[in-house]
């Protein structure tokens, strides 16, 4: 079975999506096999695969750009689809295409998110069709059993937007770790905080509370562990110290059940690490910052 992960925090602008593909791409170069997965309406996770897909195999790709896929092969269609089934046919088994709808890029695999899906009901709209019940929460869980009973993922990376809603819960629920990167300024450590709150509460009012608690937890598994905070954004003349010093002690106070880690390596704020990324490349100049990270990673799952 797949390690699911996904990564997230309240405050945007942070570094989640590239950190996401650059780990995920450096870990496809020590031959693991994963799968990313894009719940932020944005879809900026997905922007960046396609690029890469595109330079990968040139017009073979057979599309001009995300615009262009077709919407039976997004996660979109899956959430849509699911909902229809939970409001109209509950009784009818879906099956999915997942040979069209998971794509290569820089040796990862990724199913896209579109801003263009059929009538434009990106993720947030398709939310708001959802009730906060376990029907909905297990969309989520239920397609990605469909892909571990079929394929043989080492990991599936989750990158969550910076809201909570139905289908962010759903992944709160069923992953098995969790990891925020986060820049370093005194707001973001309370966001931190109010972040491991939040996936904690999430789980403890579904899978410990409720009156159908032990379903839930049948379902969905032990409470997602936290595997660590890392900082990103770092800029070598700005002095952190106090502020780190701060994250650190606030941290250690945290009625968390988790022994919350906080990763050695960083990333730097290089400006051609954002500018690569978004065209679907690593940083060649400062891809030791995700390389370093990226065996920490290693490291930290392997003791947990």
């Amino acid at each position: 079975m797949s390690k699911k992960i996904f990564f997230g925090n309240y405050k945007g602008g942070v570094g989640k999506t590239t950190s996401t593909f650059s780990i995920a791409a450096n870990l496809a170069k020590s031959d693991k096999k994963v799968l990313l997965l894009d719940l932020d309406p944005q879809s900026s996770l997905s922007e960046i695969c396609f690029k890469r897909h595109q330079q990968d195999n040139g017009v073979t790709s057979g599309f001009k750009n995300l615009k262009a896929i077709p919407p039976n092969e997004t996660l979109n269609y899956v959430f849509d689809m699911y909902i229809r089934k939970i409001q109209t046919y509950k009784n009818i088994e879906l099956r999915f295409n997942l040979e069209a709808m998971i794509k290569k890029c820089a040796g990862v695999r990724f199913i896209p998110t579109s801003l263009f899906y059929e009538n434009k009901l990106g993720l947030d709209e398709l939310s708001l069709k959802m009730d906060n019940t376990i029907e909905y929460f297990s969309i989520l869980k239920q397609f990605i059993d469909c892909i571990d009973d079929k394929y043989d993922y080492d990991y599936i990376f989750i990158d969550c937007p910076p809201t909570s809603n139905v289908i962010t819960q759903g992944a709160f629920l069923m992953s098995d770790f969790y990891i925020i990167p986060t820049i370093v300024d005194g707001m973001s450590t309370s966001g931190v905080l109010h972040y491991i709150d939040r996936v904690s509460e999430t789980y403890k009012k579904y899978c410990i509370d409720d009156e159908n608690s032990l379903f839930h937890k049948h379902l969905f598994g032990e409470k997602p562990r936290l595997m660590g905070i890392f900082y990103t954004l770092i800029r070598a003349q700005v002095e952190y110290s106090s502020v780190k010093s701060t994250l650190l002690s606030e941290l250690a106070d945290t009625d968390s059940e988790d022994s919350i880690y906080v990763f050695n390596n960083f990333v730097n704020n290089y400006i051609d690490i954002a500018r690569n990324i978004e065209q679907g490349q690593l940083s060649t100049a400062r891809d030791a910052d995700y390389k370093e990270l990226t065996d920490e990673f290693l490291h930290r799952l392997s003791q947990m």
